[in-house]
Order: C-alpha cells, then sequence, then structure tokens
C-alpha cells in the first residue's frame, strides 16, 4: 500500500466565556508542508479580527492508501 497525501485543514477554537463553550472555524485547503510557525502566525491574525479569543489550533491531515 502507497500513502498519499489528499488534503489539509486548520481547525480553530474559539473561546466564549459568557456562554461557557468552545466555538469551531474550520479552514480547508491548507498545504501539505504546514509549519508550526505558519499555524501559530494564522492563528494570532485571526485572533485580531475575531471578538472571541482563539483558544487553540488543530492541523488536520488527510491521507489515502492505494494499491
Amino acid at each position: 500500500m502507497q500513502k498519499e497525501w489528499d488534503g489539509s485543514k486548520v481547525d480553530i477554537f474559539l473561546e466564549d466565556a459568557a456562554n461557557e463553550k468552545y466555538i469551531r472555524r474550520r479552514f480547508n485547503g491548507a498545504v501539505q508542508t504546514l509549519t508550526n510557525e505558519q499555524v501559530a502566525a494564522f492563528t494570532q491574525a485571526l485572533s485580531k479580527v475575531n471578538e472571541l479569543p482563539v483558544s487553540y489550533a488543530a492541523v488536520i491531515e488527510e491521507y489515502r492508501y492505494t494499491l
């Protein structure tokens, strides 16, 4: 079996303290070689344009397997 990269996504979780919950925002189309610095810069940019504070971010990488 051969492992092939199929895509990446970045999930940003915003903290809504008033309602005691987290709000997830998903951004599709991330590059394959996404670095921690790129995720941190993206998270910082989103925190400046959003009224809710960013709690954390998660990168989801998807792969498919072929014979």
